[in-house]
């Protein structure tokens, strides 16, 4: 009975041995200051050394595989499929973060909320927001310059750093348009000059071909000028647009003349969208 009760007490604490220690974060590392995007540097240096483990094991496999009993060769394949291919899909939510900070997205849908849309000429000149807009792109570039002369950035971050950020965007200009109370034909047009000044001068700060979620915008700013029926074909088939947003295409792009019949006919077939979980 002693020998199974001194098994018993030291048993816990060589269990606890094997364990891995629990992660905790080194008080030098800052993740709340913009000019250093976020902690960016040392985000790079944690995901892309699990990246590099990960591709080391990849080399490995082959020579593990051999070296297994055949009993354990489930575990390893499970390993494989399970960890080793994920790491590279962690710098998606890891830098998600950073781009979500870097651009200040809510202050575009302030800026959008002041502009009159209802306008009866065509305008030559993009408004204020895009300006406004690119500066904090011009500014995100530099700041990724900065950081990239203390840790190299590699091209694979980049870029997934440039199509978050573009893809945020891309989606605040939408819900700006779909904030508008009224609009004219000139006013839709106005849209799309604004879009096209932000692409031109965009794609002077990134290679990122294509611009990600650019058909996201144009189709929507494009599907003011649907018909009655059109717009319940749109309805059906674009999914990937809130109901928020689909309900203003119907009040304000057709609000003005269509019948209340059809209007409602319309918002309830928005309303039948089996919408898939965001």
């Amino acid at each position: 009975e002693a020998a199974a009760e001194n098994a018993g007490s030291h048993g816990p604490s060589e269990e606890r041995k094997e364990k891995v220690p629990s992660p905790h974060l080194s008080q030098l590392v800052v993740l709340t200051a913009s000019g250093t995007l976020y902690g960016l540097a040392e985000r790079v240096v944690a995901t892309e050394s699990l990246v590099f483990l990960a591709e080391q094991f990849e080399f490995l496999q082959p020579h593990l595989d051999t070296m297994m009993p055949s009993v354990k060769k489930p575990f390893l394949q499970q390993f494989y499929s399970q960890t080793v291919s994920t790491a590279s899909e962690l710098r998606k939510p890891i830098y998600w973060i950073v781009a979500a900070k870097a651009i200040d997205y809510e202050q575009m849908l302030l800026l959008m909320a002041g502009v009159k849309w209802d306008i009866k000429e065509i305008m030559s000149q993009h408004n204020v927001y895009v300006d406004v807009l690119l500066k904090e792109f011009e500014q995100f570039n530099k700041r990724l310059g900065d950081v990239s002369r203390h840790v190299r950035i590699p091209l694979p971050v980049s870029n997934v750093l440039w199509e978050h950020c573009i893809r945020l965007a891309n989606r605040t200009l939408v819900e700006g348009y779909a904030n508008v109370k009224k609009c004219s034909n000139e006013g839709r047009a106005l849209m799309q000059l604004d879009f096209q000044q932000f692409l031109m001068k965009l794609e002077k700060l990134t290679d990122i071909r294509p611009i990600p979620d650019k058909e996201f915008v144009e189709t929507y700013i494009k599907a003011y000028y649907l018909t009655e029926n059109d717009m319940e074909q749109f309805i059906k088939n674009h999914r990937e647009y809130s109901m928020k947003q689909l309900t203003n295409l119907v009040n304000v792009c057709l609000g003005s003349h269509i019948n209340k019949k059809a209007r409602q006919k319309l918002l309830a077939a928005i309303d039948d969208i089996d919408r898939p979980k965001r």
